[in-house]
């Protein structure tokens, strides 16, 4: 019998043709990949159906044979459904293992820190520094031995579950990927099984390298590795860099946001966070809610030892390779400060409970990051813009950012309310100083400044607009309020010395007693010291650089500012504005200081009134001398030649035959004078007393002008006494202060060369020889002399230039001028000769 020939399509068409209902369907492709071996589908059932069906006779158990594979076939899918049942229950068995693994793992790494900290101390015992007697060294030394031991044992059966747990992984891929080929006879995908494999080999790699170099103990130089340490640490950071540079990209520039880290950087920085984690974020002693700088000065300690080698031999391998624009410090940096940020967000809701120890964090927050922009110039890989700081975590959440504004602001008035409770709070803060250029400040101004620094330097490093002008303008009103309270103190002052009161005898108060003499001048030159300091004060932070810009940016920003101090003065002479465009030269205190200008004049009119008022009112008694026109010549001697200048002086007023008296009249006022001058220049700079001396000396001035000069009539010898209690009384109670005190009182001196010229009277000394006014000797100046020599001329001489209607104007001046009148008009000089009782014009 011929044997039976089956072509492979033909015997596969056949078979499924009679079989449809219980063979699988026909697959694109007869071929079938399975576990890396490739079985052909077709050849396989060809070879079945020559070795079974060798005739047309054995055609005839087709069927038996048809069942016999069914059977078969229902026997393998049965054993094919309990191998899924137990392989599912040998992966949830692994992964649960894999889970307690991890736990154990996490639980050993916490026992290897505690072993650490528990080895430095026996270290610290060993050497003597650890005064515990409870176990001897024998026992410490054979516990850590115990203790290493087990670490050892527990670091290797970490790695076995580790790699356990990747080769579930992977297998649990396989299967999956098993389970789809089968079902669509396609090829099993092995790529990203691979692709793991290969990035885990880099990661432990570059680990290995890592360890090599006994990472992260400190670098300090890289160059002293070994050379082999070198070249795998570098080929392992390289390798590593690969796998990053398909999802990279290409650097972005434009949006200002940082580069994604480094994968070097990362596995780097993991085990310094860690260790951040372990001390600062469980049950530690250096875990403390209150002491937020430790951690802090635990990362600035970090990135201080470990930039020599992150800056030299790191950075070295950065710049040969595709990322050559990262910073690989301030990379390293970026990834610590993610702990810190982390670490801030998990304690700032225990420290709502507590303000003021949000605050401290804040502020140790804001230290921490001038720190690192200052010291370690930091700035994310690929930002442009200024770094915010970590504090921004603070400071970008509405709620915590409001609650640590409230406690800036209540600490802030607080410490003002203490200043200004203070019972020596307008007492000099110095005393017996020398200088006299500046001026002395009061204790509340100098500890109100100090404040409003302390609140400058802790919104300085702020970088947001928004806060740091509400802390500005906790500064403002504390300036508004210190300002009001002077000025309180002035309404008060000026009340009581302008009452009803004081005016009837014996019902003067305390109160009104320290508005008077020099106890009033006491208060109104501390109050003048508080807002003369705060204000100059003001004009230097006006100028400093960090104002400046804070002011330019709020100028280019609003256009427009709040004058709150302009608005509320009453003393300001512009009209009130609510809202008023900003100087584009003008300082970020400007109307603060305009206001405390203000008020210092207000206070400076108020001494001058004080001083000018106790001397009016003691000068009554010489207001009222009617002697004038009968002084007789007994009392003086004037054959002396006279000249009203200071240098000359000695020469002109000797006239005096025996002494130099003033008019009695004129002591108490000119005690009180002294006495308030004397005050005055103890208790102000040399600039302030000389304004304030030169606005009383035009008082006096202005007072004797209409009370005595305009109101009395003088003989030739009244008016040389007249002259003489100007010259050694007024003028002299300033000279110790004022070198040359009569150019204070101009008016009054061409008033005295007026009332004391020479009269050709009976009672008048014999003359001297005169000049006429021919003849062109209008001054001289002497070898000996250092100031002008005048002309002399008669009572006459004068009052026919002056009262010639044909003479210029110009002439008569000249004239004048001749014999040291300056500053008279022509008709202010023809009323003093006028009360000359010679005058007959």
């Amino acid at each position: 019998m011929a044997s039976l020939a089956i072509h492979p399509q033909t015997a596969s068409s056949a078979f499924n043709s009679q079989n449809d209902e219980t063979v699988s369907p026909k697959h694109s492709s007869s071929n079938v990949v399975v576990f890396d071996q490739t079985i052909d589908v077709d050849e396989d059932v060809t070879d079945f159906f020559n070795a079974r069906f060798n005739s047309r006779e054995d055609l005839a158990n087709i069927k038996n044979v048809l069942k016999e594979q069914t059977a078969i076939g229902d026997e393998l899918n049965k054993k094919l459904e309990e191998s899924k049942k137990k392989t599912a229950q040998a992966l949830k068995m692994a992964q649960n293992v894999s889970k307690a693994s991890l736990d154990s793992l996490q639980n050993l790494e916490s026992s290897a820190l505690d072993l650490e900290e528990q080895m430095e101390h026996s270290e610290a015992f060993a050497s003597g520094k650890n005064k515990r007697d409870q176990r001897s060294l024998i026992e410490e030394l054979s516990d850590l031995q115990s203790r290493v031991k087990a670490l050892e044992d527990a670091k290797r059966y970490i790695l076995i579950v580790s790699r356990t747990q990747t080769l579930i992984d992977i297998s649990e891929r396989q299967r999956n990927s098993w389970r789809k080929g089968h079902q669509t006879g396609g090829v099993f995908d092995y790529k990203r099984g691979k692709s793991a494999a290969r990035a885990q080999g880099f990661f432990g790699k570059f680990q290995a390298s890592l360890d090599a170099i006994g990472w992260p103990t400190p670098i300090t130089d890289g160059s002293k590795l070994s050379v082999e340490q070198q070249d795998t640490f570098e080929a392992a950071f390289k390798e590593l860099l690969l796998l990053q540079e398909p999802a990279y990209g290409p650097l972005d520039r434009l949006d200002n946001k940082p580069y994604p880290p480094l994968l070097t950087t990362e596995q780097m920085v993991a085990p310094l966070v860690l260790r951040f984690r372990f001390h600062f974020e469980g049950k530690r002693p250096t875990n403390r809610l209150d002491k937020p700088e430790w951690y802090l000065t635990h990362i600035l300690e970090l990135i201080k030892d470990h930039s020599s080698f992150l800056q030299t031999f790191v950075q070295g391998i950065v710049q040969d390779t595709e990322f050559k624009e990262y910073d690989a410090k301030n990379d390293f940096i970026r990834l610590l400060l993610e702990a810190v940020e982390r670490k801030i967000r998990n304690t700032v809701p225990d420290m709502l409970s507590s303000p003021e120890i949000l605050s401290h964090a804040i502020h140790e927050t804001l230290r921490f990051d001038k720190t690192l922009r200052e010291a370690e110039l930091y700035i994310p890989p690929g930002q442009t813009s200024e770094w915010q700081g970590a504090v921004q975590v603070y400071l970008g959440n509405r709620p915590w950012l409001k609650t640590w504004l409230r406690v800036e602001k209540e600490y802030a008035v607080a410490r003002y309310e203490q200043i200004m409770e203070d019972t020596d709070a307008w007492q000099p803060a110095y005393d017996n100083l020398d200088e006299k250029d500046y001026i002395i400040p009061t204790k509340s101004a100098e500890n109100l400044m100090d404040l409003l620094e302390i609140v400058t330097e802790r919104y300085r490093p702020l970088t947001v607009l928004e806060h740091r002008t509400f802390l500005l303008d906790i500064q403002l009103d504390l300036l508004i309020d210190y300002h009001h309270h002077i000025r309180g103190l002035v309404d008060q002052y000026e009340s009581m010395t302008y009452s009803f009161v004081r005016v009837m005898p014996g019902a003067v108060s305390a109160d009104e007693l320290a508005t008077m003499g020099v106890e009033g001048l006491r208060n109104l030159c501390q109050w003048l010291s508080s807002v003369e300091y705060v204000s100059s004060t003001l004009k230097d932070w006006g100028e400093d650089i960090f104002f400046l810009e804070l002011y330019k940016e709020i100028s280019e920003r609003t256009q427009k500012v709040v004058n709150p101090m302009h608005s509320e003065n009453e003393d300001s002479d512009d009209e009130a504005e609510p809202n008023k465009k900003l100087d584009e030269n003008g300082t970020i205190f400007d109307e603060s200081v305009k206001g405390f200008t203000q008020l210092s004049k207000r206070i400076q009119d108020l001494i001058i009134r004080n001083i000018t008022k106790e001397v009016f009112s003691s000068m009554k008694p010489y207001v009222s001398l009617a002697s004038w026109p009968q002084i007789e010549f007994s009392t003086v001697d004037s054959r002396q030649p006279h000249s009203p200048t200071h240098t000359q002086q000695d020469q002109h007023f000797s006239s005096l035959q025996e002494n130099d008296d003033i008019s009695p009249e004129l002591y108490q006022p000119l005690n009180i004078l002294t006495h308030s001058f004397e005050f005055l220049a103890a208790a102000l700079p040399t600039k302030h007393f000389t304004a304030l001396y030169r606005q009383i000396a035009l008082e006096m001035q202005d007072y004797i002008w209409q009370r005595v000069v305009m109101k009395n009539s003088f003989s030739e010898l009244g008016g040389m006494q007249f002259a003489r209690d100007i010259r050694i009384g007024l003028w002299g109670a300033g000279r110790r202060w004022i070198k040359k005190s009569e150019n204070y009182h101009r008016k009054l001196r061409d008033t005295c060369i007026l009332l004391s010229l020479q009269s050709a009277k009976a009672n008048s000394p014999p003359p001297q020889p005169q000049l006429t006014f021919d003849q062109d000797v209008r001054m001289e100046v002497k070898a000996s002399d250092k100031g002008p020599v005048y002309a002399k001329r008669t009572l006459a001489q004068i009052m026919a230039v002056l009262f010639d209607e044909d003479l210029a104007q110009d002439i008569v001046k000249a004239k004048l001028e001749e014999i040291g009148v300056m500053h008279l008009g022509l008709s202010e000089a023809r009323d003093v000769i006028r009360r000359r009782v010679e005058c007959w014009r």
